[in-house]
Parts: C-alpha cells; structure tokens; sequence
C-alpha cells in the first residue's frame, strides 16, 4: 500500500517493472522512472488507483497496461497525457478503467503516434458507443473491442479498412446484435476471431470457414440459426465453439480431412439427425461437446474414448449398445498424439452434479465422459476400464442392464461416478472401495440387490442417499465380525487402574503443563502490551460487576436478612 518507493529511480537500468497485484493507493507518479533510458515494460495492473505524469514526455516504454480491477476502485480520472508522447508502443492494455473527459470515444492519437503498435486491448473502458477508427492505420496483430459499454450497437464494419493485417480480434461481451458484416471477410488473416456472448443472429457467413492456419472461432452464446455447411470446418482451424445458438438441422455427412482440430464445441443448440463417422475420425480432436441438441442413432465406431480428454453427449436421444471398439485403442480409430492438444478456450463441462467452467491447465488436466440422458441400452461394456486417467464418468438416466463391471475399479483417478436411473442389477462389486479419489458415486433408482459397500474409506463420506431407489438393496450396517487370526486386545484394570486404557499419570501431567503455559502466555500478553492489559482488567470488571448484580437480581434473599418494612 502507499505510493511507489523513490528508491526505483536509482535502478537506472531497469528493463521491466511489475507492480501489479498491490493496492498502491493515490498519488501514484510515475515520475521516478523519468532517467530510465532502457524501461521498456511497465505493468501496473491490480491496483487501486493509477496516475499518469505529464512529465514522461523522454521515456519509450514498449509495453505499457493501466488496469484496476473494478473491486479495488479503479482508475478514475482523465486519460494519462504522458502516453501522448509514446512512440514505441507494442503492447497497450487499459482495462475495467473508468476514463472520465473522453466524449467522443477513445483517444486515437495513441494509436496514431504507435506505429510498431501489435496489440490493443480495451475493456470496460467507459468509453461512448461511437467509436471511430483513425485512418490509415496499420494495426500488426490484434484488438480487443471495449466491453460494458452504454448502448447495443451493430459490429462496426469498418474495422478491417483500417486494420487489415490484424489476426486477433475480439469482440466478445459486448451487446452487438445484427449480423457479422461481410467487410470482416477483408481480414484474411484471422487467427483469432471471437465474437461470443453477444446478440448477433442470422446464418454464420461462409466466408468464416476459411480462416488461416491455426485459427480460433468462437461464435457461442449468440442467435446464431440455420443450418451448418458442409465445409463448416477448415483445414486450417484448431478450435470451434459454436455453443449456445439456435443452429439447426443435421451434420454433414462428409467432411474434408482435418489434422489440427483439437476442440468441436456445439452444445446446446437444436441440432439433429445422427452423429458423423468423421467426427470420430478427426485426428486430432480431443474435446467434443454435442451436448443438449437432439442427436439420435448410436456412437460410431470411429469414436475413440480412451485417448479422448472430453466427451459430452448427454442430453441428446442417442441409442443403442455401447460398442467394445470404441473403448480400445487401435489403430483405424484412436491417436495417441490428440491427448496432448491444449485448449486455448474455455469449455463447460458437468462435474459433480455442477456445472463448472475449464480453461487453461485445468482444462488440460480434465477429462471425461458424459453419455446421461440419453436411450442407451445394453450392459456396460467391462472394457470401460480401459479409460484410465478418466476423471468423470456420467451413464446416469439411460437404460443399461446387467451387472456393474468390476473393471470400474480400475479408474483409478475417478473422482465422480454416477450410474443412477438405469436397469442395473446384482450386487455392487466391492472393489469400487478401490477408488480412493471418489467424492461424487451414486447407483440409486437401479435393481441393485445385496449389501449396501462398507462405509470405509471414501464410501464413509456418502449418505444412504447414492442407493435410493433399489428396493432389493440392504443398507443395514454389518456387524464388524472380527478376524479369527488375529488375537483380541484385552486390557487389564489392575494394570491401567481405573482410567482404563488411558494412562492417567501421562494425563494429568500434560493437563498441568498446558495449563500452566496458558497462564504464562496471558500474563506475557497482558506484561507487554498495556493496551491489551487496560482491555483485559475493563472485561473482568465488568464480568464481576454483572455476574454480581445478576445473582443479587435473580436469586431470593434468605428471610433472615430481609428487612422489615411496615405495613402502611
């Protein structure tokens, strides 16, 4: 807290400052830096209040962040003057800032005067809704289009006339609606393209489909309809999220092959028919979410569970039999090399009966299988064992008969196992007390029969609730028969005395000295500091004082002490 230390201007050579993370409170100059020739990073972010100094006309910083997160106060005030005077700029980042004498929109000249500028990322800036582009400028890499502005507004057209070399461009979280206008196409270097959680609708425009190699699309949590086109998926693209639309009608049947394709995101829509062979065939793809939609038919056989990190198709009117196939590696239908693709967005995924958002190195840790509420039939194939590092496994709500594979027990990372709502029958293997990560089981509303596993280890934590609904199940605890081998313990009352087991002398000498260090620690306490010992002797006082006038309030005084008084 407070400002920053002056003894920063004697680091003369200092090439990066970091100061983020702290609650430097107002004033907050940047004047000592005045000398440092060779600053080229200053981040200031997290803070509660940060000042620009008109006097940094000579420093060339090329990254520059002012950022203050809204809890701590923010920045409040005018926009900072000694940025005018920057010419080296690379990286510019102002967010969840509160820039106060900006009417018109954003100060350009801090775009204009940057011309080795990549990078530019505005969110929750404050500023007005016209936001007009310099012109002529040559923005390298990318922009990130302010948030939480006042009014909805179409996505301005004009943005690839002024920055056409651009890659990255977002405009996620903002209340665009409309369609994406046809001029974005000029930007044919997109390698990021994100326009999630807004209110734009109409049919995703072709020309989307054509981004460069590596790209990124996130279209989700929009209007989106229509149906997808049949080359809906680059060559070229890493990561589709086309969630949370009103898309429609079915999958192509045929794809163009595609190497790079990690992460297919299309839940929640009303898409149908069944799904594609070739979804099962993508190389690469290791995060598939068809979730909510109103797929039927079965799996394909090209699918391939056990090096896939995320599958979600619950919600959908899939059937049929879980086939063998696609629970063993072989070479038509799994690829070692796709349980290695990394995300670079964040997914939703069911875990533990809540649904939890993933980004980032959790997501690369996740993984799991979610086939619930769907019309799937047959046993449970034993080969489900085969999902090793499985951390999630959800066949809730569908109708699966015969008995619990044993071969469960071989998940050994399984945190959440939930097989309720089907036709199940026999006893619960006891080997799933193996499972020493389970927090989230449940095999209620099957026709399970036998005894209800031992509430030892994990299962101790579970309440008879996880086996509801299995009226042939006995839940009743057993009595722990003790082991013939092995020779009871017997305690001798002469020996240990009347305290029975517990040895009475080492008790009540540890007793002692506990009570004793408590002691000295208050009167230490109450020795050195004189304001925790004037506090103390208040509270005693006033213990006794109350406790005094308490028993002379509540209880009755003997009858020789009344004193008479006459009768008038």
């Amino acid at each position: 807290m407070g400002e920053l230390p002056q003894c920063l201007s004697n680091l003369t050579s200092l090439q990066q400052i970091d100061v983020h993370g702290n609650q430097f409170r107002i004033p907050i100059s940047l004047f000592p830096f005045f000398n440092h020739s060779r600053l080229q990073s200053f981040w200031g972010g997290n803070n509660q209040e940060i000042y620009g100094d008109d006097h940094l006309d000579q420093v060339q910083q090329r990254k520059v962040e002012l950022y203050s997160r809204l809890g701590y106060g923010g920045y409040v005030g005018p926009f900072p003057k000694f940025l005018y005077h920057q010419a080296n700029l690379g990286f510019i980042s102002i967010s969840n800032v509160n820039i106060t004498g900006v009417v018109a929109g954003f100060p350009w000249w801090l775009v204009t005067n940057n011309t080795h500028l990549e990078f530019l990322y505005l969110h929750n800036c404050s500023l007005s809704r016209h936001f007009q582009f310099p012109i002529h400028q040559q923005l390298q890499r990318g922009i990130r289009y302010p948030t939480n502005d006042f009014f909805p507004s179409p996505i301005p057209p004009d943005i690839c006339a002024f920055f056409p070399n651009i890659d990255f461009l977002s405009l996620s979280d903002n209340e665009f609606y409309g369609k994406i206008p046809l001029q974005l196409s000029n930007c044919s270097s997109f390698r990021l393209l994100d326009a999630s959680n807004n209110l734009l609708r109409g049919e995703i425009p072709r020309w989307i489909w054509n981004m460069s190699v590596g790209s990124i699309l996130d279209l989700s949590r929009n209007k989106f309809s229509g149906h997808l086109p049949p080359g809906f998926i680059s060559p070229l693209m890493d990561e589709v999220y086309l969630s949370r639309n009103q898309l429609e009608g079915n999958l192509p049947a045929t794809l163009s092959d595609n190497y790079s394709i990690g992460v297919l995101d299309l839940s929640h829509n009303h898409l149908m028919g069944t799904i594609p062979k070739w979804i099962g065939g993508l190389r690469q793809l290791s995060y598939i979410l068809l979730n909510d939609n109103q797929f039927h038919g079965g799996l394909p056989g090209t699918f391939c569970l056990e090096t896939s990190k995320l599958i979600d198709v619950s919600h959908n009117h899939l059937s049929g039999y879980i086939g063998s196939e696609i629970l063993t590696s072989n070479d038509t239908n799994c690829n070692v090399h796709n349980a290695h693709y990394r995300p670079k967005h964040e997914l939703e995924f069911v875990t533990k009966t809540k649904l939890y958002t993933y980004k980032g190195m959790p997501l690369f840790l996740m993984s799991g299988l979610d086939l619930s509420s769907n019309n799937f039939t047959g046993e449970i194939p034993p080969q489900i064992g085969n999902l090793g590092d499985i951390k999630v496994l959800n066949l809730s709500y569908n109708m699966f008969t015969g008995h619990i594979p044993t071969t469960i027990a071989n998940l050994s990372q399984i945190e959440s196992l939930d097989l309720s709502h089907n036709d199940l029958s026999g006893v619960i293997p006891s080997q799933l007390m193996e499972l020493h990560y389970l927090s989230t089981f449940s095999v209620a509303y099957n026709n399970l029969s036998g005894k209800c596993l031992q509430k030892i280890a994990q299962f101790s934590t579970f309440d008879e609730n996880i086996y509801r609904g299995n009226p042939l199940l006995n839940c009743t605890l057993p009595l722990m028969t003790p082991n013939p081998l092995v020779r009871p313990t017997t305690y001798d009352g002469d020996e240990e005395g009347e305290g029975g087991f517990i040895d009475m002398e080492s008790f009540y000498v540890s007793g002692s000295i506990s009570y004793v260090m408590v002691l000295l620690v208050i009167a230490s306490v109450l020795h050195i500091n004189p304001y925790w010992r004037r506090i103390w002797f208040y509270c005693v006082g006033v213990t006794i004082t109350t406790c005094y006038y308490f028993v002379v309030d509540h209880l009755p005084v003997p009858t020789r002490y009344k004193v008479w008084e006459p009768r008038v």
